[in-house]
């Protein structure tokens, strides 16, 4: 029988309320019941990314594993409601992994937030002074691979920056999640000296995605090879480090057949 490696999830406390720290925790088994030990893919063993349903709220957090060999991270729901978490690891002499749970996170919700296609790919983030533009080489059709391409200036100057920092080895880091959350994608950019070595993830239960090929950066622009799955809706979160501080900048785009 081949060797079926997949995530089990829990929190202390079991029941997760609002406003309240939890703690996240995330066992890797194979089908014998036996801990598995994940490689290092960016500086770290275990990519946790967090969603509302709505897409709305976005968490990217980094699990660390303990004595008893599970992975634990801390985190805060600010509202109530139901999340979804995509555990992105790869175990050693194995293909990647995406495993995806579901949480419901009990007091007082917001109102959900409608997705809608974006009308501007141009985005800005005053609190730490970036323009950030995403341009696409054709019209973004499923199946098709296409180039995302994410030029960040100054929002000052309209300058292109000089001073993105890596982070977790990168210059940034894209997800990208179907507006059903059934497709996540995982990319993780390197710089163009390093070509042609690029690093993508084909997750596994409802994760069927893929994030393919070449991914090419300057001082200011990063960018990716990418093929959406299917037509409608999907949202990218675009990752850079600015200054100590890691950036979040968002993109909902529609993908036609």
């Amino acid at each position: 029988m081949a060797t079926s490696i997949h995530a089990e999830f829990r929190t202390e406390p079991a029941k997760v309320s609002a406003g309240q720290p939890a703690m996240l925790i995330i066992t890797v088994k194979d089908n014998q019941g036996q801990l598995r030990g994940l490689q290092v893919v960016h500086e770290k063993p275990m990519h946790l990314l967090v969603v509302s349903e709505d897409l709305s709220e976005f968490e990217h957090l980094h699990p660390e594993l303990t004595e008893d060999g599970s992975f634990r991270v801390t985190n805060t729901f600010q509202h109530g409601g139901n999340y979804r978490l995509y555990a992105d690891f790869k175990p050693s002499h194995a293909e990647p992994v995406v495993d995806t749970f579901n949480l419901a996170v009990s007091g007082s919700a917001r109102p959900s937030v409608a997705l809608v296609e974006d009308t501007t790919y141009t985005k800005t983030v005053q609190r730490d002074g970036l323009h950030v533009t995403m341009t696409t080489e054709k019209s973004l059709r499923a199946g098709e691979e296409t180039l995302l391409n994410f030029a960040v200036t100054d929002a000052r100057t309209s300058e292109p920056v000089t001073d993105l920092q890596l982070y977790l080895g990168a210059l940034a880091h894209f997800v990208i999640i179907s507006q059903d959350g059934t497709d996540f994608l995982h990319a993780h950019p390197i710089e163009r000296s390093d070509l042609p070595a690029s690093h993508g993830h084909q997750g596994g239960h409802e994760a069927k995605s893929q994030m393919h090929g070449m991914s090419m950066a300057s001082a200011s622009e990063v960018g990716a090879h990418t093929r959406f799955p299917r037509a409608g809706l999907y949202k990218v979160w675009a990752q850079f480090q600015r200054g100590g501080r890691v950036i979040t900048v968002s993109f909902v785009v529609r993908v036609g057949q």
